[in-house]
């Protein structure tokens, strides 16, 4: 049985109304190209791995990250705005992060990083999701997205709660599951 799909976008899934097999949804994700990125191997500012720093990568938040793009972006945020550049004739890289700091360099090592098809990051503690009284990294850093070892990236959401952070001697620190 010959697989004909009319998904070439994400838009497009559940336009068409049928029954499909997991091995079927493989095909279309494949074909639609949404390729997992593995994470680089250290933080794409302070270079250090996840083992030295501890914590979780992130690999975007509002006011910092870089994500593929099929369209160019720039602006948004006069503080923190988009800043494109091509990565080859179909895709961009998105850059956001406070004005003025992708420097020539920094943008280099992203290029090569997606290149290599790898995601980059950045710690917790560059990326400021720190205790805001020992400045530890949090458990969780909230409002960010997540990239794991697999390359699966999950979204951390801002919902009004106090992750606590890491530290023992901190009086916000938490253990959560105790």
């Amino acid at each position: 049985m010959e697989n004909n799909f009319y998904i070439t976008r994400p838009e497009d899934i559940d336009k068409q109304k049928q029954m499909v097999s997991a091995d079927d949804i493989r095909v279309a994700k494949s074909k639609i190209g949404k390729k997992k990125r593995k994470p680089s191997s250290h933080c794409l500012l302070c270079k250090m791995t996840i083992d030295e720093i501890g914590g979780k990568r992130v690999g975007a938040q509002k006011t910092l990250g870089t994500f593929s793009s099929k369209t160019y972006r720039g602006g948004g945020d006069p503080d923190f705005p988009d800043f494109s550049i091509k990565l080859d004739d179909a895709n961009y890289i998105v850059l956001r992060g406070k004005k003025g700091m992708w420097t020539d360099e920094l943008i280099e090592k992203v290029k090569e990083i997606y290149l290599n098809n790898e995601c980059p990051w950045f710690c917790q503690k560059c990326a400021s999701k720190t205790c805001h009284i020992c400045r530890e990294i949090l458990n969780n850093p909230i409002g960010s997205d997540v990239i794991h070892d697999d390359g699966c990236i999950l979204h951390v959401a801002a919902l009004g709660y106090n992750p606590g952070c890491v530290n023992k001697s901190c009086e916000n620190y938490k253990k959560w599951g105790e």
